[in-house]
């Protein structure tokens, strides 16, 4: 190997430190959006399963309000602080009813909170669900309550 080459890499020994030291930056920033996204799709999926399973069971009249929320509240995993409001047109088979289920988003790793990406991700998802009633039902229309 000749002393110029060795010159050179000598010189060149910090350069890809330096270049890591601009690109991390932006690799962490893009891996923890990616994270958050994931994060805020599943949070979404989550609460259109608990929406599904409210709808289910007023239909069904599965009991009161309070434990008809309680029940969606322990089927959802992210349900810490998320209404759910109960309402019919009649109580009687056959008359339409619908849910509205609205839980906020939370990030997981912070990135969504961050100024600029404050704009593109969603600060509460709402879920309406409409449904038929199976049952006579004894639960009171326009009740619900908000997830411990």
């Amino acid at each position: 190997m000749g002393i110029g080459v060795q010159m050179r890499r000598e010189k060149e020994r910090g350069a890809n430190l330096v270049e890591f030291a601009l690109v991390a930056p932006l690799l962490i920033m893009l891996v923890m959006g990616i994270i958050d996204f994931g994060w805020i799709l599943s949070t979404q999926q989550d609460v259109r399963h608990g929406a599904r399973e409210a709808a289910r069971l007023a239909a069904v009249n599965a009991g009161d309000t309070n434990t008809m929320k309680n029940l969606v509240c322990g089927s959802m995993n992210v349900s810490s602080g998320a209404t759910v409001t109960f309402s019919y047109t009649g109580p009687a088979i056959g008359n339409s009813g619908s849910v509205v289920l609205v839980a906020p988003v939370t990030s997981l790793t912070g990135f969504a909170t961050l100024p600029f990406a404050n704009s593109i991700y969603p600060t509460t998802f709402t879920e309406t669900v409409e449904f038929r009633l199976e049952q006579p039902a004894t639960w009171t229309s326009g009740t619900g309550g908000t997830c411990p």
